[in-house]
């Protein structure tokens, strides 16, 4: 099932606003500041090689990574245009 893209797109806003909602009325909202409080924290630590840094190289690796894995990853079969027949 395909949406069109502005129902698609007001599906995850409609969720969004829902889930943001739901989390203020359970009174969710300390609890997620704590744990921004508490990486901010871990972020602002010294050790020998600064927090901050050690995140930046892990999202570094993570995108590096995801790009090497949808490279290696095999093209797929599609649908020759022409004659709108998949081609086998």
């Amino acid at each position: 099932m395909t949406w069109p893209g502005s129902t698609r797109s007001k599906v995850v806003v409609t969720a969004t606003i829902a889930v943001l909602a739901v989390g203020y009325l359970v009174g969710l909202w300390p609890l997620v500041g704590e744990w921004l409080s508490v990486l901010w924290y871990f972020l602002a630590d010294s050790t020998l090689v600064p927090n901050w840094l050690l995140a930046l190289l892990t999202i570094c690796a993570l995108i590096a990574s995801g790009i090497l894995g949808t490279s290696l990853r095999p093209t797929r079969q599609t649908a020759d245009p022409e004659k709108n027949d998949p081609t086998d």
